[in-house]
């Protein structure tokens, strides 16, 4: 594609000359010939690879070389270009964003699988995997680079996708992956705080969420969240709500019966009642499927045909995931890493029958270090065992993040053990497990290793439980 044809929408602040380019890339190590760098304000130290690779053309917020183009923003420029080369596909596609802190992956499959099930062909782009013309590949990002996003949407749209559901993170939205994308419909699931290593404040990080329905033209809001009003405010079209407490939202679950098997209820909408079950425990899972109800209902698929195919969604790998053990105590995997979360599950798990609930948890290093002790504060008060272990320690010592958690925990609890190792830290749980127990292996949910200093390190917590179970 000409270069001419790539800037066309773009904010320019300088004059361009006419190419053939075949790659964008904001990623150096990608650059070759006959490709456009875009180089972010933190990337102009890999300003010379990119050179030396190839790079035919360069954008930056200033002029760096000669062959630079200067644009007003380049996360901006870089989501517009990409959109460009892939020719808009977007616009032919029916956009369904799906924000919040917690929820937004169990929420997206839920849509995704309302809307296949019912026979529209559909995406999904999410932080577990991304399911494109009913092909599932592994996923890098919740919300995609903007160059694989359009990619990806491009091959939806040869393949006649009429809808395509998004998982959209705070970090996405700020880094502008989603610019210049207009959203038939942004889900808000909740709010708690999250990220805030790197959006600094709660109002950033709120900020950063808002931006999806100022760019929507139906916003679908959780009328049971604290912050509703600030997202009704900042939506620019329809407002639709669903609650499981308020009778005048539009979507309200009542009726609710929960059990360690799953969840009944009864859907109101629309001067229509239907019963609806799912085969996932826990309050959260029934506030997730009623916005899958309601999405699904906006896009004119019948309360019945919801109730269909949210009988047969069978999870999320790493949500609330019972495994297989056939032990007298259950183990369940879920990827609760914020205070919010891990309270919601350990409450979600106290209302099963159990003997102990044993929980295994750590925090992530370089990554929201607040929250370290109020996830310790509450696993102490919700468990009965809590072991102490790591999570993606990055770059940090794993013990000093363990003692940041304990700062939290209160000082009576005596039921409470440290493991760095995390797979020592499982295998010591399992050792200690007897019948009726709950174990919980939260924060790493659906990741199959570890991140520690520079290294990737294989760890898939399945595999941990069963080799622990079978070894003789």
């Amino acid at each position: 594609m000409l270069i001419s044809q790539l800037f066309a929408s773009c904010d320019l602040k300088s004059e361009i000359k006419n190419k053939d380019i075949k790659l964008i890339t904001d990623d150096s190590r990608k650059c070759c010939e006959g490709s456009i760098f875009v180089c972010h304000n933190s990337g102009k130290e890999y300003l010379k690879e990119a050179l030396e690779k190839g790079a035919d053309l360069v954008v930056a917020e200033e002029k760096l070389c000669d062959s630079c183009v200067v644009v007003r923003d380049t996360r901006k420029a870089y989501a517009e270009l990409c959109a460009a080369y892939f020719g808009h596909c977007h616009k032919n596609i029916k956009m369904i964003g799906v924000t919040g802190t917690n929820g937004k992956t169990t929420t997206a499959n839920m849509i995704y699988t309302v809307l296949t099930l019912s026979g529209k062909k559909c995406g999904l782009m999410g932080t577990v995997a991304n399911n494109i013309c009913l092909k599932e590949t592994a996923s890098e990002l919740t919300t995609p680079d903007p160059f694989e996003l359009h990619r990806m949407l491009r091959e939806l749209y040869e393949w006649g996708a009429e809808y395509c559901v998004v998982e959209a993170s705070s970090q996405g939205l700020a880094q502008q992956r989603l610019y210049g994308i207009r959203f038939h419909m942004a889900v808000l699931t909740n709010i708690s705080g999250d990220h805030l290593d790197y959006h600094k404040t709660m109002e950033n990080y709120v900020e950063s969420k808002k931006e999806l329905f100022r760019h929507s033209d139906i916003a679908l809001i959780n009328a049971d969240d604290s912050y509703k009003d600030e997202f009704i405010s900042a939506s620019s079209g329809k407002l639709i709500t669903y609650s499981m407490e308020k009778n005048d939202a539009d979507f309200v679950a009542k009726c609710q019966n929960m059990s360690e098997d799953g969840s009944d209820y009864a859907v109101v909408a629309d001067y229509l009642i239907h019963r609806i079950r799912i085969n996932m425990p826990g309050k959260f899972n029934v506030m997730n499927s009623l916005a899958a109800v309601a999405v699904g209902y906006s896009c004119d698929v019948s309360l019945e045909s919801c109730a269909h195919a949210l009988r047969s969604f069978g999870g999320v790998r790493g949500r609330m995931e019972l495994l297989a053990t056939q032990t007298p105590y259950k183990v369940i995997i879920d990827y609760a890493h914020t205070p919010d979360s891990l309270k919601k599950v350990l409450l979600t798990l106290r209302n099963f029958p159990h003997g102990r609930i044993i929980t295994v948890f750590g925090c992530g290093g370089d990554r929201d270090k607040e929250k370290r002790p109020a996830m310790g504060d509450i696993a102490s008060q919700l468990s009965d065992i809590v072991i102490v272990t790591s999570d993606n320690p990055r770059g940090e010592r794993p013990l000093d993040i363990i003692d940041d958690i304990l700062s939290g925990v209160r000082k009576d609890k005596k039921t409470v053990y440290i493991h760095e190792n995390r797979k020592k830290a499982i295998e010591y749980a399992l050792k200690i497990a007897q019948k009726d127990d709950i174990i919980l292996l939260a924060g790493k949910g659906h990741e199959a290793s570890q991140k520690k200093g520079d290294e990737i390190i294989p760890m898939d917590e399945r595999q941990i439980v069963s080799d622990y179970i079978l070894t003789p």
